[in-house]
Protein backbone atom coordinates (compact mmCIF):
# COMPACT_ATOMS: atom_id res chain seq x y z
CA UNK A 1 0.00 0.00 0.00
CA UNK A 2 1.57 3.08 -1.15
CA UNK A 3 1.82 6.69 1.30
CA UNK A 4 -0.39 8.28 -0.55
CA UNK A 5 -3.08 5.56 0.47
CA UNK A 6 -2.30 5.43 3.78
CA UNK A 7 -1.21 8.54 5.13
CA UNK A 8 -2.86 11.17 2.59
CA UNK A 9 -2.95 14.46 5.07
CA UNK A 10 0.85 14.21 5.19
CA UNK A 11 1.48 13.70 1.72
CA UNK A 12 -0.57 16.96 1.26
CA UNK A 13 1.00 19.02 3.62
CA UNK A 14 4.48 18.11 2.00
CA UNK A 15 3.58 18.70 -1.15
CA UNK A 16 1.99 22.15 0.11
CA UNK A 17 5.39 23.38 2.03
CA UNK A 18 7.31 22.22 -1.18
CA UNK A 19 5.42 24.45 -2.94
CA UNK A 20 5.66 27.30 -0.68
CA UNK A 21 8.76 26.88 -0.05
CA UNK A 22 9.72 26.90 -4.29
CA UNK A 23 7.68 30.01 -4.15
CA UNK A 24 9.40 32.12 -1.55
CA UNK A 25 12.50 30.87 -2.74
CA UNK A 26 11.58 32.59 -5.82
CA UNK A 27 9.86 35.35 -4.73
CA UNK A 28 13.17 36.26 -2.76
CA UNK A 29 15.36 36.20 -5.13
CA UNK A 30 13.33 38.14 -7.21
CA UNK A 31 12.70 41.06 -4.26
CA UNK A 32 16.60 40.70 -3.86
CA UNK A 33 17.34 41.46 -6.97
CA UNK A 34 15.10 44.27 -7.41
CA UNK A 35 15.90 45.99 -4.08
CA UNK A 36 19.32 45.49 -4.85
CA UNK A 37 19.51 48.80 -6.57
CA UNK A 38 18.33 50.85 -3.15
CA UNK A 39 20.05 51.56 -0.40
CA UNK A 40 18.95 49.93 2.95
CA UNK A 41 16.57 51.52 5.18
CA UNK A 42 18.27 54.05 7.62
CA UNK A 43 21.54 54.43 5.17
CA UNK A 44 23.22 57.38 6.21
CA UNK A 45 26.13 59.00 3.78
CA UNK A 46 27.72 61.94 5.46
CA UNK A 47 25.38 62.48 7.96
CA UNK A 48 22.77 62.75 4.90
CA UNK A 49 19.79 60.23 5.18
CA UNK A 50 19.16 57.91 1.29
CA UNK A 51 17.68 54.86 3.07
CA UNK A 52 15.50 53.31 -0.07
CA UNK A 53 16.78 56.08 -2.73
CA UNK A 54 18.43 54.63 -5.48
CA UNK A 55 22.63 55.38 -6.86
CA UNK A 56 21.74 58.42 -8.39
CA UNK A 57 19.23 60.22 -5.99
CA UNK A 58 21.96 59.17 -3.39
CA UNK A 59 24.81 60.23 -5.15
CA UNK A 60 22.32 63.68 -5.88
CA UNK A 61 21.72 64.17 -2.38
CA UNK A 62 24.53 63.66 -0.50
CA UNK A 63 26.31 66.27 -3.47
CA UNK A 64 23.90 68.78 -2.60
CA UNK A 65 24.99 68.04 1.08
CA UNK A 66 28.37 68.06 0.90
CA UNK A 67 29.83 69.30 -2.47
CA UNK A 68 27.66 71.91 -2.98
CA UNK A 69 29.13 74.51 -0.68
CA UNK A 70 32.67 73.99 -1.49
CA UNK A 71 32.02 75.23 -4.97
CA UNK A 72 30.15 78.40 -3.85
CA UNK A 73 32.48 81.69 -4.36
CA UNK A 74 34.44 82.94 -2.01
CA UNK A 75 35.45 86.58 -2.21
CA UNK A 76 39.20 87.10 -1.45
CA UNK A 77 40.07 90.80 -0.68
CA UNK A 78 43.03 92.44 0.51
CA UNK A 79 42.48 95.75 0.60
CA UNK A 80 41.79 97.79 -1.86
CA UNK A 81 44.89 96.01 -3.98
CA UNK A 82 43.91 92.91 -4.59
CA UNK A 83 40.58 91.29 -4.74
CA UNK A 84 39.14 88.16 -6.52
CA UNK A 85 37.00 85.15 -6.64
CA UNK A 86 37.49 81.32 -5.95
CA UNK A 87 36.09 78.56 -4.19
CA UNK A 88 36.69 76.55 -1.39
CA UNK A 89 36.84 73.59 -4.32
CA UNK A 90 39.39 75.50 -6.36
CA UNK A 91 41.79 75.76 -3.57
CA UNK A 92 41.76 72.02 -2.69
CA UNK A 93 39.44 71.49 0.05
CA UNK A 94 37.75 68.37 -2.07
CA UNK A 95 35.19 65.38 -1.17
CA UNK A 96 34.64 62.12 -2.89
CA UNK A 97 30.89 61.69 -3.21
CA UNK A 98 31.41 59.27 -5.59
CA UNK A 99 33.25 56.92 -3.67
CA UNK A 100 31.49 57.24 -0.74
CA UNK A 101 27.97 56.37 -1.97
CA UNK A 102 29.49 53.33 -3.90
CA UNK A 103 30.88 52.35 -0.46
CA UNK A 104 27.26 52.64 1.24
CA UNK A 105 25.71 50.92 -1.86
CA UNK A 106 28.30 47.78 -1.81
CA UNK A 107 27.19 47.64 2.08
CA UNK A 108 23.73 47.45 1.68
CA UNK A 109 23.98 44.21 -0.71
CA UNK A 110 26.23 42.31 2.22
CA UNK A 111 25.20 39.05 3.89
CA UNK A 112 23.74 36.32 2.22
CA UNK A 113 19.79 36.18 0.40
CA UNK A 114 18.30 35.44 3.53
CA UNK A 115 19.98 38.44 5.32
CA UNK A 116 19.84 40.81 2.40
CA UNK A 117 15.64 40.41 2.30
CA UNK A 118 15.42 40.23 6.23
CA UNK A 119 17.06 43.59 6.31
CA UNK A 120 15.01 45.25 3.77
CA UNK A 121 11.92 43.71 4.71
CA UNK A 122 12.15 44.24 8.46
CA UNK A 123 14.29 47.32 8.32
CA UNK A 124 17.50 48.17 10.46
CA UNK A 125 21.12 47.64 9.32
CA UNK A 126 21.67 50.28 6.52
CA UNK A 127 25.88 51.47 6.76
CA UNK A 128 26.20 54.74 8.13
CA UNK A 129 29.45 56.23 5.79
CA UNK A 130 31.39 59.58 6.90
CA UNK A 131 32.45 62.12 4.07
CA UNK A 132 34.68 64.72 5.40
CA UNK A 133 36.37 66.92 3.43
CA UNK A 134 39.90 66.77 2.59
CA UNK A 135 42.70 68.98 1.73
CA UNK A 136 44.06 68.19 -1.60
CA UNK A 137 46.10 70.13 -4.76
CA UNK A 138 44.64 73.50 -5.01
CA UNK A 139 45.15 77.03 -5.79
CA UNK A 140 45.97 78.53 -2.85
CA UNK A 141 49.83 79.03 -3.30
CA UNK A 142 48.73 80.62 -6.96
CA UNK A 143 46.34 82.93 -5.00
CA UNK A 144 49.07 84.43 -2.65
CA UNK A 145 51.66 84.61 -4.91
CA UNK A 146 48.80 87.14 -7.14
CA UNK A 147 47.91 88.80 -4.06
CA UNK A 148 51.60 89.13 -3.02
CA UNK A 149 52.35 91.15 -6.41
CA UNK A 150 49.61 93.27 -5.87
CA UNK A 151 49.67 94.24 -2.10
CA UNK A 152 53.50 94.27 -2.04
CA UNK A 153 54.83 97.97 -1.94
CA UNK A 154 58.53 98.99 -0.40
CA UNK A 155 58.46 101.70 1.78
CA UNK A 156 60.06 104.85 0.89
CA UNK A 157 62.67 106.80 2.69
CA UNK A 158 62.49 110.34 3.40
CA UNK A 159 65.36 112.29 1.44
CA UNK A 160 66.47 116.20 0.07
CA UNK A 161 66.20 116.90 -3.38
CA UNK A 162 68.34 119.44 -4.80
CA UNK A 163 67.56 118.88 -7.94
CA UNK A 164 66.74 122.62 -8.26
CA UNK A 165 69.67 123.73 -6.44
CA UNK A 166 67.79 124.20 -3.45
CA UNK A 167 66.41 122.07 -0.36
CA UNK A 168 63.42 120.37 -0.90
CA UNK A 169 62.38 117.53 1.48
CA UNK A 170 60.19 114.62 0.01
CA UNK A 171 58.41 113.27 2.99
CA UNK A 172 58.74 109.21 3.20
CA UNK A 173 56.06 106.42 2.19
CA UNK A 174 55.10 103.70 4.23
CA UNK A 175 55.05 100.41 2.54
CA UNK A 176 52.86 97.21 2.69
CA UNK A 177 53.44 93.94 2.84
CA UNK A 178 51.46 90.33 2.34
CA UNK A 179 51.85 88.60 5.66
CA UNK A 180 51.88 85.10 3.54
CA UNK A 181 51.76 82.71 6.82
CA UNK A 182 48.49 84.59 8.77
CA UNK A 183 46.98 85.42 4.89
CA UNK A 184 47.46 81.28 3.96
CA UNK A 185 45.86 80.38 7.73
CA UNK A 186 42.70 82.78 6.80
CA UNK A 187 42.20 81.20 3.53
CA UNK A 188 41.89 77.76 4.93
CA UNK A 189 40.17 78.87 7.61
CA UNK A 190 37.50 80.45 5.34
CA UNK A 191 37.35 77.67 3.04
CA UNK A 192 36.90 75.46 6.32
CA UNK A 193 33.90 77.48 7.71
CA UNK A 194 32.45 78.08 4.33
CA UNK A 195 32.58 81.80 4.64
CA UNK A 196 31.53 83.95 1.90
CA UNK A 197 34.52 86.27 2.06
CA UNK A 198 38.24 86.25 3.34
CA UNK A 199 40.25 89.01 4.33
CA UNK A 200 44.28 88.52 3.35
CA UNK A 201 46.36 89.80 5.96
CA UNK A 202 48.47 92.78 5.61
CA UNK A 203 51.53 94.44 7.72
CA UNK A 204 52.28 98.13 7.66
CA UNK A 205 56.46 98.25 6.23
CA UNK A 206 58.00 101.66 8.18
CA UNK A 207 60.93 103.00 6.13
CA UNK A 208 64.19 103.38 7.23
CA UNK A 209 64.73 106.89 7.18
CA UNK A 210 62.02 109.54 8.58
CA UNK A 211 61.19 112.39 8.29
CA UNK A 212 62.74 113.35 11.70
CA UNK A 213 66.49 112.65 9.64
CA UNK A 214 65.70 115.44 7.39
CA UNK A 215 63.98 118.36 9.74
CA UNK A 216 67.31 119.62 9.38
CA UNK A 217 69.50 120.15 6.38
CA UNK A 218 72.45 121.90 6.06
CA UNK A 219 72.68 123.28 2.05
CA UNK A 220 76.07 124.89 0.61
CA UNK A 221 75.76 126.56 -2.32
CA UNK A 222 79.43 126.33 -3.59
CA UNK A 223 78.73 129.01 -6.00
CA UNK A 224 77.16 131.80 -3.92
CA UNK A 225 79.92 130.48 -1.41
CA UNK A 226 76.42 130.20 1.23
CA UNK A 227 75.81 127.75 3.87
CA UNK A 228 71.67 127.85 4.18
CA UNK A 229 70.21 125.98 7.56
CA UNK A 230 66.80 124.05 6.81
CA UNK A 231 64.56 123.40 9.47
CA UNK A 232 61.17 121.89 8.57
CA UNK A 233 61.71 122.80 5.08
CA UNK A 234 62.03 126.12 5.75
CA UNK A 235 65.29 128.15 5.94
CA UNK A 236 65.97 128.89 9.21
CA UNK A 237 69.53 130.87 9.07
CA UNK A 238 72.35 131.45 7.00
CA UNK A 239 76.26 132.14 6.67
CA UNK A 240 78.65 133.01 4.22
CA UNK A 241 81.27 130.29 3.68
CA UNK A 242 84.36 129.83 2.16
CA UNK A 243 84.32 126.69 -0.55
CA UNK A 244 86.65 124.62 -2.58
CA UNK A 245 89.19 126.35 -5.12
CA UNK A 246 88.53 124.92 -8.75
CA UNK A 247 90.88 122.58 -8.54
CA UNK A 248 90.19 121.37 -4.76
CA UNK A 249 86.12 121.55 -5.44
CA UNK A 250 84.22 121.01 -2.40
CA UNK A 251 82.06 117.58 -3.58
CA UNK A 252 78.61 118.24 -4.35
CA UNK A 253 76.17 116.12 -3.36
CA UNK A 254 74.44 114.69 -0.69
CA UNK A 255 76.46 113.95 2.34
CA UNK A 256 75.74 113.72 6.52
CA UNK A 257 77.42 115.03 9.13
CA UNK A 258 79.48 111.85 10.98
CA UNK A 259 80.80 113.69 13.89
CA UNK A 260 80.64 116.60 15.92
CA UNK A 261 84.44 117.84 17.01
CA UNK A 262 85.24 120.16 19.71
CA UNK A 263 89.38 121.32 19.62
CA UNK A 264 89.94 118.88 16.98
CA UNK A 265 93.64 117.96 15.92
CA UNK A 266 94.79 118.96 11.94
CA UNK A 267 96.86 116.02 10.32
CA UNK A 268 98.83 116.60 7.71
CA UNK A 269 97.99 114.73 4.63
CA UNK A 270 101.25 114.40 2.72
CA UNK A 271 100.09 116.70 -0.51
CA UNK A 272 102.35 118.46 -2.69
CA UNK A 273 100.75 121.66 -0.88
CA UNK A 274 101.59 120.51 2.79
CA UNK A 275 104.84 118.50 2.33
CA UNK A 276 106.34 121.82 4.65
CA UNK A 277 103.74 121.60 7.40
CA UNK A 278 103.99 119.63 10.67
CA UNK A 279 102.04 116.24 11.16
CA UNK A 280 99.66 117.17 12.64
CA UNK A 281 98.64 120.39 14.74
CA UNK A 282 97.16 120.52 17.84
CA UNK A 283 94.29 122.33 19.53
CA UNK A 284 94.80 125.97 19.81
CA UNK A 285 95.83 129.25 18.02
CA UNK A 286 97.71 128.27 15.08
CA UNK A 287 94.62 125.10 14.40
CA UNK A 288 93.53 125.63 11.23
CA UNK A 289 89.76 123.85 11.98
CA UNK A 290 89.61 126.41 14.79
CA UNK A 291 87.88 125.17 18.04
CA UNK A 292 85.15 123.45 16.58
CA UNK A 293 84.70 121.42 13.32
CA UNK A 294 81.39 119.66 11.75
CA UNK A 295 83.20 116.34 9.91
CA UNK A 296 81.51 114.96 6.75
CA UNK A 297 81.40 111.88 5.52
CA UNK A 298 82.96 112.93 2.10
CA UNK A 299 86.63 112.13 2.87
CA UNK A 300 88.58 114.58 4.12
CA UNK A 301 85.71 117.27 4.54
CA UNK A 302 84.95 119.08 7.15
CA UNK A 303 82.71 122.37 7.90
CA UNK A 304 84.99 124.08 10.20
CA UNK A 305 85.99 127.54 11.72
CA UNK A 306 88.98 129.24 10.41
CA UNK A 307 91.15 132.11 11.29
CA UNK A 308 91.67 133.54 7.52
CA UNK A 309 88.72 135.36 7.48
CA UNK A 310 89.76 136.90 4.56
CA UNK A 311 88.70 133.70 2.81
CA UNK A 312 84.73 133.84 3.76
CA UNK A 313 82.94 134.26 0.48
CA UNK A 314 84.97 132.79 -1.53
CA UNK A 315 86.62 129.63 -3.70
CA UNK A 316 89.72 129.41 -1.29
CA UNK A 317 90.14 126.06 0.52
CA UNK A 318 91.51 122.89 -0.33
CA UNK A 319 87.31 121.26 -0.71
CA UNK A 320 86.30 122.47 3.14
CA UNK A 321 83.63 124.60 4.00
CA UNK A 322 84.91 127.30 6.40
CA UNK A 323 83.21 129.85 8.71
CA UNK A 324 84.02 132.39 10.90
CA UNK A 325 84.67 130.89 14.69
CA UNK A 326 81.41 133.25 15.75
CA UNK A 327 79.29 131.81 12.67
CA UNK A 328 80.50 127.87 13.28
CA UNK A 329 79.82 128.03 16.88
CA UNK A 330 76.13 129.21 16.07
CA UNK A 331 75.57 126.05 13.34
CA UNK A 332 77.61 123.75 16.08
CA UNK A 333 74.73 124.07 18.21
CA UNK A 334 71.98 123.91 16.13
CA UNK A 335 72.89 120.51 14.37
CA UNK A 336 73.70 117.06 15.04
CA UNK A 337 75.63 114.16 14.23
CA UNK A 338 73.80 112.88 11.31
CA UNK A 339 72.27 115.70 10.10
CA UNK A 340 71.93 116.05 6.51
CA UNK A 341 74.68 118.24 4.43
CA UNK A 342 73.88 118.89 0.71
CA UNK A 343 76.70 120.45 -1.47
CA UNK A 344 75.54 121.96 -5.02
CA UNK A 345 77.08 123.75 -7.58
CA UNK A 346 74.79 127.02 -7.62
CA UNK A 347 76.27 129.76 -9.53
CA UNK A 348 79.80 130.70 -10.72
CA UNK A 349 82.50 130.07 -8.03
CA UNK A 350 84.05 133.59 -7.03
CA UNK A 351 87.84 132.70 -6.90
CA UNK A 352 89.80 135.16 -4.06
CA UNK A 353 92.33 136.90 -6.37
CA UNK A 354 92.58 140.50 -4.87
CA UNK A 355 94.19 138.67 -1.20
CA UNK A 356 95.48 134.94 -1.90
CA UNK A 357 95.65 132.71 1.07
CA UNK A 358 99.47 132.23 1.94
CA UNK A 359 100.78 129.10 0.81
CA UNK A 360 101.94 127.68 4.06
CA UNK A 361 98.35 127.20 5.84
CA UNK A 362 97.49 124.02 5.57
CA UNK A 363 93.36 123.34 4.78
CA UNK A 364 91.25 121.35 6.63
CA UNK A 365 89.98 119.20 3.85
CA UNK A 366 93.42 118.02 4.62
CA UNK A 367 92.36 116.44 7.53
CA UNK A 368 92.02 112.61 6.16
CA UNK A 369 91.57 110.68 9.58
CA UNK A 370 87.99 111.96 9.41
Amino acid sequence: MTLARRHPVIVISVITAVVMITGTSAWAVSYDDKASKKMLPETIVGGVPVGGLRYEGALGAVRTSIEDPLRRPINVKAGEQFATKTTAWDLGLRVDVDKAVRSAMKRSNDGNLVQRVWRRVFGGGGPNVAVAPEWGDGDVSSLLDQATKSVNLAPTNAKVDISSGWVSVVPPKTGRELDVDASRAAVVDGAKAGAPSVDLVTKTLEPQVGVAAVEKVILVRTGENMLYLYEKGRIAKSWPVATGEAKFATPPGIWRINSKLVNPTWTNPRSAWSASMPATIGPGPNNPLGTKALALNASGILIHATSDTSSIGYSASHGCIRMTEADEADLFGRVDAGTTVAIVSAGPAKPRSTKPAPAATPDAAAVTQF
